[in-house]
């Protein structure tokens, strides 16, 4: 098989991959706070709040909580179709595909789990000596910093920038959609849309590879 045009392969989770609610606004309707988090998440799309503030807000909801217990709550979170379709036929092409997110690391773990991506970034909540979390914040991760996490996993391969696609759905994916080779805004904002290179309406992921230049010829 010929070297693949694209190297590596990254989405966005909320908004890109799923729809209709953010996973954190999933997990807190379970815990209690849903107005809080919608309250926040809203200005967060403002530009009146950071994802650090989301973080700091929401990471005390799941003090006492493990991964485990997270993971359980996302097993009816809606998501658009043919995740793992797309994921599979990317990697059989020799594309590896990492969830390049702002929701909590320990969520995007779950998604990559089931679905086959290789990493996920996104913020981090300290556990304590017994397996559960504390409630507190133990590394934040912001939109500037997907550039950076992308950028490493590039340096760890061997690969360029260039090399990489990214497919998203909102401001927190403007900067990385500037420095890789190609950028899609999947069901996104118009200001996401105007930053991408080329924006899609789907319900189907599968609808990403036929975007992407040379992906498939």
């Amino acid at each position: 098989m010929d070297a693949p045009r694209w190297k590596l392969a990254c989405f966005d989770l909320d908004g890109t991959l799923v729809r209709r609610v953010s996973t954190g606004q999933h997990i807190a309707v379970k815990l209690g706070h849903a107005d809080a988090m919608s309250e926040i998440e809203a200005a967060y799309a403002a530009g009146t709040a950071t994802n650090a503030d989301v973080a700091a807000m929401d990471g005390r909801h799941y003090r006492g909580l493990t991964p485990s217990d997270v993971s359980g709550m996302l097993d009816d979170i809606p998501v658009i179709e043919n995740i793992a379709e797309t994921v599979d036929w990317l990697r059989e092409h020799g594309t590896p595909s990492v969830l390049c997110t702002l929701a909590w690391r320990f969520v995007g773990e779950v998604f990559a789990e089931r679905y086959g991506f290789i990493a996920s970034s996104g913020p981090t909540l300290k556990i304590g000596p017994d397996g559960t979390f504390t409630g507190e914040v133990d590394s934040d991760f912001t939109e500037h910093d997907k550039p950076a996490f992308v950028g490493s996993l590039c340096s760890a391969r061997g690969i360029r920038m260039s090399d990489v696609f990214h497919v998203g759905d909102s401001r927190s994916d403007i900067p990385l959609f500037g420095v890789v080779g190609y950028s899609v805004a999947l069901n996104a904002s118009r200001e996401a849309a105007e930053s991408a290179q080329v924006a899609l309406e789907a319900d189907s992921l599968l609808e990403v590879l036929g975007v992407i230049p040379g992906l498939k010829s």
